[in-house]
């Protein structure tokens, strides 16, 4: 009966030491990725000058790989990869 108790209790210490670990990662990954979203919203904000050119240059890239004609492709939204 001794020996269970001083099992369980080491049981149960290793898994106080195992949430206490998870926590501080888990707090490490936030402050991190905290600073990170910051800075990409702040890189993000300008926007692009020039819409339609940007399509039009797209659109004529796509067209020329597929080979087909421009006037039968219809771009209908960009969205920026990370």
């Amino acid at each position: 009966m001794d020996k269970t108790i001083w099992i369980v209790l080491g049981v149960f210490a290793a898994l106080i030491a195992l949430i206490a670990i998870l926590k501080a990662v888990r707090t490490r990954q936030e402050s991190l990725l905290g600073n990170e979203q910051e800075a990409v919203e702040s890189a993000s904000k300008p926007a692009i000058a020039n819409r339609a050119e940007l399509v039009a240059v797209a659109a004529s890239c796509i067209a020329e790989v597929m080979g087909k004609d421009i006037s039968g492709l219809r771009i209908v939204s960009i969205k920026q990869a990370n």
